[in-house]
């Protein structure tokens, strides 16, 4: 088994995923053990486009978002707050949250689980 080593890696040299049933929202992974040898953290990014929304849902394990750029709504049950660029949200374990984009400009955040991957994250939504 490789050992693992240090990346240095940069946003533009990562592909962009996609799923057409989900929404028009895309993502790119940047620290995942599918991509490289690596484990316990993944971290990826989200660009929603204006108006575009990543409904409710909740997963096992805890998360933080940090915005990098736009504006928008981070949803949860009970309450809306406001987020923009340089925003912080940490989001426990199984609390239904998601996110809104009302801003002219792409949202874009970064978002980290402690998780090898994920694909290891399931993603449950309300229906």
């Amino acid at each position: 088994m490789k050992e693992e080593k240090i990346v240095v890696s940069h946003l533009r040299d990562q592909a962009w995923n996609k799923n057409k049933d989900e929404g028009k929202y895309r993502w790119k992974y940047m620290t995942d053990s599918t991509e490289m040898k690596s484990h316990g953290l993944s971290c990826g990014v989200l660009v929603l486009p204006p108006g575009e929304e990543l409904p409710l849902h909740y997963h096992s394990p805890q998360e933080i978002y940090i915005i990098r750029r736009g504006e928008g709504l981070f949803l949860s049950p009970s309450y809306t707050k406001k987020v923009c660029k340089d925003s912080f949200v940490y989001i426990p374990q199984n609390s239904e949250h998601g996110l809104k984009n009302t801003g002219l400009e792409d949202l874009e955040i970064l978002w980290i689980f402690p998780t090898d991957c994920w694909d290891e994250v399931e993603y449950i939504f309300k229906k």
